[in-house]
């Protein structure tokens, strides 16, 4: 399934999988009807629409040249980190969040996830444990909706939790999530984050498993 957040609305294709947008797209895609019909639905959704939107009737081949036509990709990684049997979070513009940013040119996703959660955090001693599931939004930047991809990947830090927060980037604030904060958090984050993770970090605060 294929979920894509702009604000607080949700695109839905449950027939898709995000592989097809690695493969190259054969040009006669775009002259078909069905490219037109579903190329002007994501349009109207992204343009004029309030509510979610389900595209279920698309095949791959023709949504992922959509997706292709209309976005800029701009990648980007961050981390889940654990520290203490808590999660590391931090506060960005005033909205609860994670670490993450832009991957550079080169540069792996789990070298990126790395890099970006020391950058904003300061926290040191990471290790990856496992991947977690990929976060899909979109925003319109200088005309041109640009759409992030965002791989996450479950962390921890074996050194003292002393952060320091990357206040260039808007960060505020570095501080970690256990049973009294981790619902206030969850309402207040992006909905991406809620949606996607809130069963790892719950599963980490509230000690439903053993790392």
């Amino acid at each position: 399934m294929y979920r894509l957040f702009c604000n607080n609305k949700t695109l839905v294709c449950r027939n898709f999988f995000e592989q097809s947008l690695d493969a190259d797209i054969n040009d006669s895609v775009r002259s078909t009807q069905m490219f037109e019909n579903a190329f002007n639905r994501v349009k109207k959704w992204l343009e004029e629409s309030n509510e979610n939107l389900e595209i279920d009737d698309v095949d791959n081949d023709v949504f992922a040249a959509v997706i292709k036509e209309i976005f800029k990709f701009a990648p980007a990684a961050g981390g889940l980190v654990i520290v203490n049997n808590a999660i590391a979070a931090i506060e960005r513009n005033g909205i609860p969040d994670l670490p993450k940013g832009h991957i550079e040119k080169n540069e792996s996703p789990e070298v990126a996830a790395l890099r970006e959660v020391y950058e904003e955090t300061a926290l040191s001693n990471l290790s990856i444990i496992k991947q977690l599931p990929s976060t899909f939004h979109c925003y319109l930047l200088n005309n041109q909706w640009t759409l992030k991809k965002t791989s996450w990947f479950l962390m921890k830090s074996d050194d003292d939790f002393k952060p320091k927060p990357q206040v260039e980037e808007g960060i505020s604030n570095v501080y970690l999530l256990n049973k009294d904060n981790v619902n206030d958090f969850l309402e207040k984050t992006y909905s991406s984050i809620r949606l996607s993770l809130e069963n790892e970090i719950l599963d980490v605060v509230m000690a439903k498993g053993q790392r």
